[in-house]
């Protein structure tokens, strides 16, 4: 009988699959898997092995782990020439990353993988791919792109009725039984099909049963997953009755009695039932949306699969809290309850979620980014039960206070996550016990991104480089940038030192009233939303609360405040702030008339009604700490208005009143102050200023090495003597890059240095100054600078906000043995820093890119990471000399006599130069802002 065993569960396998007998089919599954004479044709290889751990570890939540293993795969099969391993685990990565939200790195993956799928002829899995392509287009916002990948689609018809569904089980059934009473004969000897040959050919025929129940089985899989697509493409464009259609038709194949308990299929069924519910809520059918919202957080729990559970919690908690509307009966405040609860659940799974997450600074802004609506909703809910049961006019107290004190700590828990675990990591080893070349590899990838993006700015000297059109230099970088991030979760995960850091958590308010405030401080922290949003003002002794318009309201006047302070040819469009077609940075009014306040008067007043005024009388003229958000994360506070005017010199700016200081978040803030203990003090500055950047220099004559950039021929010569050098600039007719950017010398620094280094050695102090070839990248980057108590940097700023990491000061371009003379973001995060205060006297230094959940991406938090807890910045290109006036002044203010504290200094030395009227306008002194510690 041994000889008749493979056949033999061929057919039981196939007997019980055909009757949908789905339980036995899977333990005889088991028992074929188990079969040595199938085992051994499985090829056994390293690959393999790392594939089925990879995707075990996903599956358990352990996505750094995961990926670890996945790239180890990827690297055997491409070593192998395995196309079909390859495929797979492409096919893996893009799983791992899709449930990251990292959905740009995600499509790469799944299009690599369908590529090598179509190249093999393997049409079902390539056909997933391009249904997995469409759904990351439309998960980053292109619409057109993901019909055109699901129109490419080969996809089966299926008939999803009841009647169809019963007539193909029927089939199945009457199949199953001739099959079985077959095998049946077999089993006991029967006389019939005694002989091996027939039991073989009766074996072979079962797997052609199954083979094509198992092509069933797939056709089921690519109509629900293509009907869900295209569900989701009506539902974008409020085509709702069309998309609840497809949403439905994909939930039935998914549903199917037949092949619905399956992965794949319980997978799918769980987003058409969430995606129905979407649907439900917006017709405000909500006792709908919410049997179908707990019907696929059930369904998300049974499989494992938090990724897509937390998007049905969230369904639930919306649904509930506008099912109580404005209702003040029990029955409204129960549904109001039980949305809480439901928003509370669906943030557990998120944290869980990131909490086995990839961990580079990337991967985790990005995630974040990506869940954080359901952290505004859930905190708009507290927030708003907290103002229904709160006295208009007096502070939070009880019930009310509870909520609002939650409503917070959720604010806090989706701000700056990514820069809190960064502080957490500073003082850390990370790289200790970290393989050689893998370090190795991560400097190698970073020293190429860093020359690729030398030459996109129009200042690199590589002749290999100029060959290349800037879309070539651009894909390039981006799969570098892609490859970066997956060294850095790669060294995490092979890091004793990282697997042992206890990580900060964020601060309750109490916290930030007892560690952060003091008597003399009130905090404003902002919450922007897409209907509602708010502000906490905070003191020692009191909490309030207040609603503000949505984000887009408040995103607006900010940009009409900065349109009417900086002159159109010095405005910097923001990314990552969306605005009114036609409106904002680069557009608008003309700047004022040179003595005319009005216009700016207008727009300051504005916002000053809408974000400050509410809080006025319980802040006082106590120092604000401002938490931004949005768009007011590039406003100076100081230059609001309580009314308006015509006299730039006479308007009651906000500065005359309140001392301001700006920070990422309220427990970003409580991480710095204990970790700015053992900071330097006394009098040791150091100033860095008027670098060479062209080798026609009469400076640079003797200097050894070459100059990155600068050439003569090099198009664009900038006057301002701290102008912004556009990170980006566009590529010429014929695709070749940009020609390159001429520097001009910063005469202005040179004078505001050694008047600053005279101040300090008149208080008694000690000021380094570095000018000329010796305000070089080396120097900065390899000597000590944790005896200087200030760090005072003046020169160019290089700004890229759509790569922030690219972001930087412009130090001497010649003469350097080390370095291109880019002192860049990731290049900023290795300094090892003693001063309390770093100024950076350069232009737009505190712009980047403004991430939902992380803030501004910039050099504020490189310089934060490397060990300097106040770091003054500023907001937009800036006169010469005005800025060589106000940092005079700051410093002597600082230095002289019993000494101020920055934020002291910093405004004292705004108002002197608001009442001096020549440079009483606030494009002048209002760019420096003071971020971080204010003691």
């Amino acid at each position: 009988m041994k000889s008749l065993t493979r056949p033999l569960v061929y057919c039981l396998s196939g007997a019980m699959l055909v009757a949908g007998l789905q339980s036995p089919l899977r333990s005889s599954a088991q028992t074929l898997s188990a079969s040595p004479a199938l085992t051994s044709a499985l090829p056994q290889t390293d690959g393999n092995a790392a594939l089925k751990q990879g995707k075990a570890l996903l599956k358990r939540g352990n996505a750094e782990q995961a990926l670890v293993q996945l790239e180890q795969a990827l690297k055997l099969f491409t070593q192998a020439g395995d196309a079909k391993g390859t495929a797979a685990t492409e096919d893996a990565l893009g799983d791992l990353y899709s449930r990251q939200g990292q959905h740009q790195v995600a499509l790469s993956h799944y299009q690599e993988a369908n590529k090598s799928f179509t190249a093999a002829n393997d049409t079902y899995n390539a056909n997933l791919m391009l249904a997995k392509t469409g759904d990351m287009f439309y998960s980053t916002g292109n619409v057109n792109e993901a019909r055109s990948a699901y129109a490419q689609m080969t996809v089966p018809k299926i008939d999803t009725s009841a009647a169809g569904t019963a007539k193909e089980a029927q089939k199945k059934v009457s199949k199953g039984t001739g099959l079985f009473g077959k095998a049946r004969s077999i089993a006991s000897g029967g006389p019939s099909l005694s002989t091996a040959t027939d039991a073989a050919s009766l074996g072979a025929d079962v797997k052609n049963t199954i083979d094509e129940e198992r092509q069933k089985y797939r056709d089921y899989i690519l109509y629900s997953i293509y009907e869900l697509g295209m569900g989701r493409l009506d539902y974008a464009n409020n085509q709702l009755d069309s998309g609840k259609t497809h949403f439905s038709n994909a939930l039935a194949a998914a549903d199917n009695a037949l092949y619905g308990k399956f992965g794949q299929a319980r997978r799918w069924r769980v987003a058409s039932r969430t995606s129905l519910g979407d649907i439900a809520v917006q017709q405000g059918r909500y006792p709908d949306a919410i049997k179908l919202y707990t019907q696929a957080s059930d369904g998300a729990q049974k499989d494992n699969r938090p990724d897509l559970k937390w998007p049905a919690q969230r369904g639930l908690g919306k649904s509930k809290w506008l099912m109580a509307g404005a209702g003040t009966d029990s029955k409204s405040a129960k549904s109001r309850e039980e949305a809480i609860a439901a928003y509370r659940d669906a943030l557990t799974t998120i944290e869980g979620i990131r909490a086995g997450s990839l961990s580079a600074d990337e991967s985790r802004s990005t995630f974040l980014a990506t869940t954080k609506d359901v952290y505004d909703e859930a905190a708009g809910a507290l927030a708003e039960r907290a103002l229904m049961a709160s006295t208009p006019g007096q502070p939070l107290a009880g019930a009310a206070l509870n909520d609002a004190a939650e409503a917070f700590k959720i604010v806090e828990q989706s701000r700056a996550r990514s820069l809190l675990d960064m502080l957490g990591e500073s003082n850390a080893n990370i790289t200790e016990g970290v393989p050689a070349d893998l370090l190795q590899k991560k400097q190698d990838n970073l020293n190429r991104q860093q020359e690729i993006a030398t030459e996109l700015a129009g200042l690199g000297s590589s002749e290999e480089n100029k060959k290349k059109s800037n879309l070539q230099l651009e894909t390039e970088l981006q799969q570098l940038a892609t490859e970066y991030d997956s060294i850095e979760n790669q060294i995490r995960a092979a890091s004793p030192k990282y697997a042992s850091l206890t990580l900060p958590q964020p601060l309750s308010l109490a916290d930030v009233q007892q560690q952060v405030l003091d008597d003399k401080t009130a905090l404003l922290e902002y919450n922007l939303g897409s209907q509602n949003s708010y502000m906490w003002a905070v003191t020692q002794g009191g909490v309030s609360l207040f609603k503000l318009p949505a984000r887009s309201a408040v995103d607006q006047q900010a940009l009409e405040l900065r349109a009417a302070m900086i002159p159109e040819k010095l405005r910097t469009p923001i990314a990552g702030i969306n605005t009114v077609p036609s409106r904002g940075l680069g557009v608008g009014a003309a700047p004022p008339a040179a003595g005319n306040a009005g216009p700016f008067a207008t727009a300051s007043n504005n916002l000053y009604k809408t974000v400050i005024e509410p809080a006025a009388a319980m802040v006082g003229d106590k120092r604000m700490l401002i938490v931004a958000d949005g768009a007011l994360n590039y406003v100076p506070f100081e230059a609001l208005v309580k009314t308006t005017g015509t006299d730039y010199s006479a308007l009651p700016y906000l500065v005359t009143t309140n001392e301001i200081v700006y920070a990422p978040s309220s427990s970003v803030l409580g991480v710095i102050r204990k970790q700015s203990s053992g900071k330097a003090t006394g009098k040791n500055v150091l100033l860095v200023a008027d670098p060479v950047f062209n080798s026609n220099d009469p400076r640079a004559k003797g200097a050894a090495g070459t100059t990155a950039g600068g050439a003569d021929t090099r198009g664009l010569g900038l006057s301002s003597a701290l102008t912004d050098v556009a990170g980006t600039p566009g590529a010429q007719a014929n695709g070749a890059p940009a020609q390159g950017l001429l520097l001009a010398r910063l005469n202005g620094t040179r004078a505001e240095a050694e008047q600053i280094g005279l101040i300090v050695k008149q208080s008694g102090g000690t000021a380094d100054t570095w000018l000329d070839l010796n305000a070089n990248e080396a120097n900065v980057s390899t000597k000590d600078l944790r005896n200087y108590r200030v760090l005072h940097v003046a020169t160019h700023g290089l700004l890229n906000a759509e790569r922030p990491q690219f972001t930087g000061l412009v130090l001497s371009l010649v003469g350097n043995k080390q370095g291109d003379g880019f002192l860049r973001t990731d290049e900023i995060f290795n300094l090892k820093l003693g001063a309390p205060l770093v100024m950076l006297s350069a232009c737009e230094t505190g712009l980047g890119k403004e991430k939902r959940g992380e803030g501004v991406i910039g050099l504020t938090r490189a310089f934060m990471y490397a060990g300097a807890p106040t770091v003054g910045v500023s907001l937009w290109s800036v006169s010469d000399n005005s800025t060589a006036q106000l940092m005079t002044d700051f410093y002597k203010r600082m230095f002289t006599g019993a000494g101020m504290a920055p934020g002291a200094a910093m405004r004292a030395a705004q108002q002197n130069m608001i009442a001096g009227k020549k440079y009483s306008a606030p494009f002048y002194w209002a760019p420096f802002v003071l971020v971080g510690e204010w003691r």
